[in-house]
């Protein structure tokens, strides 16, 4: 039983979309249905909802350009938000509130969510920076996956700091292991399965990943296979790596993009979780919700100590982490990971407590249990 005025949130990413702004956007919306409250998405023709959610298409194609940021403006100023809350969930929707939300009415309550790269990338150009800011400063609660997300939004624009909820996410539900699934690892085997998720695009570190592999000894690596899932995003840099695939001395495969249920069962195959986000200039991790599923399904993780990664990734408790400008270090503590089953066993265990704390009703909760 639905209660309340209506949250209305506005987003480019939406399933069938599978990116993480999208896997955000669908799991709040869920999980705020779930609560009780009426819930309304605002997006592109493209997107598609469940019998219990309010879909409002706007004649866009989805993106960060001009036309879609005036088209998303056209249809919010035919919309009244002056008793309710709009939520303004993502990258694509943001940049069009920059532009054109100073020439809508205030609605009753405003949300932002910054997931990490719109700090870096709307701050670049001044004027946009400016009105970024205003939009900001007009916000009710500014929702943050991460720390670093967080001290980055205060140093820009310290006013918004009362306005601060810090609340990371958590697996993708039609991800996680069925209630029934028991982790039953065989630690001690020495042939092992190394599986990167993530679409393949320079910012997610692939690259980096294979040269750590190619690195090891060449005993560790005739015991070693490696699996990348994920959409081919970037064919310049996919095409890189393949090449690079075949001098790296280990079997390697690129499973492409994977349904819900493919990718549960490839989880629960792999021995090892890795995924070295690298930092970009106007790019960057702000959490990673794959580092969560990937430890609800019992893995231990390697990563890149970058942006909001340390939220989702305890350093020694649930995985390891490695300084993203010394390839040395990921390639010590790969070997690690590869050499001590104790240690593995240790991260899966911790891994698998720390991904049961994440629950995405205890995010809608804290951002939507004030806006009736």
């Amino acid at each position: 039983m639905t209660t309340g005025r209506p949250i209305n949130l506005l987003t480019m990413e939406y399933p069938p979309m599978r990116g993480g702004a999208g896997v955000y956007c669908e799991e709040l919306v869920h999980a705020a249905v779930k609560a009780g409250h009426l819930v309304r998405v605002l997006g592109p023709t493209r997107i598609m909802g469940s019998e219990n959610t309010k879909i409002v298409k706007i004649p866009i194609k989805g993106s960060q350009d001009w036309a879609c940021s005036w088209g998303t403006w056209k249809c919010l100023k035919e919309q009244t938000f002056e008793h309710d809350t709009l939520h303004i969930a993502e990258p694509g929707a943001l940049r069009a509130m920059i532009r054109f939300g100073w020439l809508l009415p205030m609605p009753k309550i405003l949300i932002i969510t910054l997931h990490g790269s719109e700090i870096p990338k709307f701050s670049r150009n001044p004027i946009e920076a400016i009105f970024f800011r205003k939009l900001l400063r007009r916000a009710h609660k500014i929702h943050v996956l991460s720390k670093h997300n967080e001290e980055r939004l205060v140093r820009l624009c310290p006013e918004t700091k009362p306005a601060i909820i810090l609340a990371p996410g958590a697996p993708a539900r039609n991800v996680l292991p069925t209630a029934d699934y028991q982790v039953q690892r065989n630690h001690s085997k020495k042939e092992l399965t190394l599986l990167c998720v993530g679409r393949i695009h320079p910012r997610k570190g692939q690259l980096e990943l294979l040269k750590a592999v190619k690195a090891l000894s060449n005993e560790k690596k005739a015991n070693l296979n490696c699996w990348f899932a994920g959409p081919f995003t970037h064919k310049g840099y996919a095409h890189k790596l393949k090449e690079f695939a075949h001098s790296v001395g280990c079997e390697i495969k690129f499973l492409g993009e994977l349904s819900d249920d493919e990718l549960k069962k490839i989880y629960q195959k792999a021995d090892i979780f890795a995924l070295a986000s690298i930092p970009m200039p106007n790019s960057i991790e702000g959490f990673g919700f794959v580092y969560l599923e990937a430890s609800a399904h019992g893995l231990p993780i390697l990563a890149h100590r970058t942006g909001g990664v340390e939220d989702a990734v305890l350093d020694g408790k649930t995985g390891l982490l490695a300084n993203p400008k010394s390839p040395d270090d990921l390639v010590q503590k790969l070997d690690q990971l590869i050499s001590d089953p104790s240690l593995r066993k240790s991260l899966v265990k911790n891994g698998l407590e720390w991904a049961s704390l994440h629950d995405w009703e205890k995010v809608a909760n804290r951002l939507y249990h004030s806006t009736d």
